[in-house]
């Protein structure tokens, strides 16, 4: 009932609703961002006026405070910092990868959750064994690009855990 009631005052605020009023809405809005700005601008021109005076901000307590809170920060998310993924090497074994054929071209499948997508637009997804022969030659460049590849990826994610790793007492990964 409460979902009627909301879609009927939708409606009559959507009649109500005209140009003059969105236009009225556009400029309070410009005229609160003119505001912001202006603020901006004079914390600057505080800033610059306290410097040539031979004032420090700390002592004026303007960057004093902000540093608190930034200090403050940093302490509990470095507190509450998660664990990342330990990064697994994963081996590509030829004889269990699966290949598809789109536009013309032999393509390695890099995950399972691509298979049925695939199948519902009509491409075929075969196992090594049962590629077509004429494409036979191209499955050990595929298969050499993807281990290069998940060697990058396996190296890219040991340095972030590694960082961890030390911080937390754990296991220090060599990279392949």
């Amino acid at each position: 009932m409460s979902i009627l009631l909301d879609k009927r005052e939708l409606k009559k605020a959507a009649k109500e609703l005209t140009l003059a009023k969105l236009t009225e809405v556009i400029d309070v809005l410009n005229s609160v961002l003119a505001e912001r700005q202006n603020e901006v601008e004079l914390i600057t021109q505080l800033e610059q006026l306290a410097k040539s005076q031979g004032f420090t901000l700390e002592q004026l307590g303007y960057k004093l405070n902000n540093e608190n809170v930034i200090v403050a920060e940093a302490d509990t998310s470095a507190k509450t910092a998660k664990r990342p993924t330990k990064p697994k090497f994963k081996t590509i074994n030829k004889d269990s990868q699966y290949f598809y054929v789109e536009n013309g071209q032999l393509q390695l499948l890099r995950t399972h959750t691509m298979k049925k997508g695939l199948q519902a637009r009509g491409i075929d997804v075969v196992p090594v064994a049962k590629v077509e022969k004429k494409y036979a030659k191209q499955i050990d460049g595929l298969i050499a690009e993807a281990t290069a590849q998940a060697v990058e990826n396996f190296n890219a994610k040991v340095g972030a855990w590694n960082e961890w790793a030390a911080a937390n007492d754990e296991e220090i990964l060599t990279a392949k």
